[in-house]
């Protein structure tokens, strides 16, 4: 599985918003990133923090569902079925985003995860 760079992972984070203020604007933290691919996100507005999974093959291997559930999800652009994780954040104690890429167009889009439940 190919590795991401910093960038690419501010990048795509400009894509959701910050469960405080709202905003779309983050850095990684890259004194806090871990070997096993754990690292954390910085809204640069508000300067609240959260972890960022990088390493997915491990998930993967640890959560049963999400290959299947990956298989099933939709394309926003495409429409097609089947979509690679790439990396997931929690935002919240409710809310886990997965960064997605097509498998067809290869357009990449974040998913709220529907399949972690936090209480």
């Amino acid at each position: 599985m190919p590795s991401l760079t910093v960038k690419e992972v501010e990048t795509r984070l400009e894509t959701v918003q910050c469960a405080i203020c709202k905003e779309s604007r983050f850095g990684v933290d890259q004194r806090f990133m871990q070997a096993d691919g754990e690292w954390r996100g910085v809204c640069k507005k508000c300067y609240y923090s959260f972890p960022i999974y990088t390493d997915m093959e491990f998930y993967q291997r640890t959560q049963p569902d999400i290959p299947y559930r990956l298989k099933e999800m939709s394309c926003p652009t495409c429409n097609q079925r089947g979509v690679s994780l790439n990396f997931r954040i929690t935002m919240s104690v409710r809310e886990s985003i997965y960064f997605l890429t097509c498998t067809s167009c290869h357009k990449t889009f974040p998913e709220r995860s529907s399949l972690e439940a936090f209480e």
